[in-house]
């Protein structure tokens, strides 16, 4: 994972592209979130990102807010791309609203933190993918990603990624950007370059 803040990156996230469609998708000039990430994964790494939703880490803003995962380069399912519990849109609604009145009784810091004494590790769900696919009665969708895709989900989309295995040992590239509407309250935390340890 690394904070780019490159110029290329820059006009990449702001592209005709991608901003005239986020431009027709939310009916509003868009807004992109200054904190973003390019991931890379390697057939070496033994970790992958567990299965979460995005809005545990978007508490202090809107939750109209669309995240864009955008792989660099083809990417096929044993390279280690995103994948999305079936459905779970409103799974994660429920679980934001049994979080938020369990959170009732903190701080309003700790209440949009993704790390208060409510929440799991790293405001992850599980781990533990097939477990959770089955204790939702749901099943994991994931695809042959290609170079110039963007696959776009809702802040309350559960997902996560999978190791890389590719034979041939290529890394897998992507970057993970967020945009709202300008006019929509907007999260402060993101509004800062990505910082390794700032727990969001």
């Amino acid at each position: 994972m690394e904070s780019v803040r490159w110029p290329e990156y820059e006009a990449f996230c702001t592209s005709s592209a991608i901003w005239n469609f986020y431009e027709a998708f939310l009916g509003g000039t868009p807004f992109l979130h200054k904190r973003k990430i390019i991931r890379y994964n390697t057939p070496t790494d033994t970790h992958c990102t567990a299965g979460h939703y995005d809005l545990v880490y978007l508490r202090a803003g809107t939750d109209r807010i669309c995240s864009s995962w955008i792989p660099f380069g083809d990417t096929p399912v044993e390279m280690g791309g995103l994948l999305y519990l079936e459905g779970s849109d409103a799974l994660g609604r429920k679980m934001e609203a049994e979080f938020t009145a369990k959170n009732a009784n903190l701080s309003a810091e700790e209440r949009i933190s993704a790390y208060n004494q409510n929440m799991r590790e790293g405001g992850w769900i599980s781990k533990d993918l097939p477990a959770l696919a089955d204790l939702f009665n749901g099943r994991w969708l994931v695809a042959d990603y290609e170079a110039g895709d963007m696959v776009v989900h809702s802040p309350y989309m559960l997902h996560a990624s999978t190791l890389n295995t590719d034979a041939a040992g290529r890394m897998r590239l992507s970057t993970d950007i967020r945009y709202q509407r300008e006019d929509d309250a907007i999260d402060p935390r993101w509004q800062h370059h990505l910082s390794i340890g700032d727990k969001l």
